[in-house]
């Protein structure tokens, strides 16, 4: 019998709150070690990682140890709709055989190596697949279980402008300018293709680096790649 596609649903439940035992049901305020646990509700903390998981641009699946699949996300369902893998009665398949046996491996081995990775190429995209062990919880699976992290980096976001603009200052012309240079562009292309001279185009990397404090490119196009992004998705 065919096995139920997956649904958006956390696997598991969270777990229930913690008492406080470090003072007899003490009522002091948040310190430094952030509020208090027994003030925590779960089923609000369930729904914002939900809401995270279900929305985040990566591709987030969760298996059990023989392969079938527990949970996919957004990014992941989407992933998952063809070459090169696809959903086969609750399983994941790739376009090749092979392929399809060294994911098989890749999952069952994580009980063993705690981890795995895998890349899956097809004639026009290319998949990367990041494995990590889930050993089982009181709360949740009564079975061990692998995490998949799936990246198609064709469909990357870079950060919004007005984010560069927020997190590090950056006027509009330079925030498009960084862009430019975080899509892979040269300092002459990015010149071009914002249609301004080669001294402007200079001036505003120079901007960028100050205003970022970075002083080589690699490091300044790294820091804005890692520039926070809103990960729910807006109606």
């Amino acid at each position: 019998m065919a096995a139920a596609d997956p649904t958006p649903l956390m696997p598991g439940v969270p777990p229930a709150p913690l008492r406080d035992t470090r003072g007899g049901g003490s009522d002091r305020s948040d310190g430094a070690d952030g509020p208090q646990r027994s003030r925590v509700d779960p089923t609000g903390v369930a729904a914002a990682l939900l809401a995270f998981v279900e929305h985040f641009e990566e591709g987030v699946a969760v298996l059990a140890t023989c392969g079938r699949v527990l949970f996919l996300n957004y990014a992941a369902r989407a992933m998952v709709l063809g070459v090169p893998l696809r959903l086969v009665d609750g399983h994941l398949r790739a376009g090749a055989p092979n392929d399809t046996a060294a994911l098989r491996r890749m999952v069952s081995g994580c009980a063993v190596t705690g981890s795995g990775s895998i890349r899956l190429v097809s004639e026009d995209r290319t998949l990367l697949i990041a494995a990590s062990a889930l050993a089982p919880t009181p709360y949740g699976t009564a079975e061990p279980a692998v995490l998949l992290r799936l990246i198609d980096p064709a469909t990357i976001r870079l950060p919004g402008k007005d984010t560069l603009q927020v997190q590090f200052g950056l006027t509009p012309a330079e925030a498009a300018f960084a862009l430019e240079m975080l899509a892979g562009n040269d300092l002459v292309a990015s010149a071009s293709h914002r249609g301004i001279t080669l001294h402007t185009a200079r001036v505003h990397l120079r901007r960028i680096f100050e205003k970022t404090e970075t002083r080589r490119q690699a490091a300044m196009i790294r820091l804005l790649l890692l520039c926070p992004r809103l990960v729910t998705r807006q109606a």
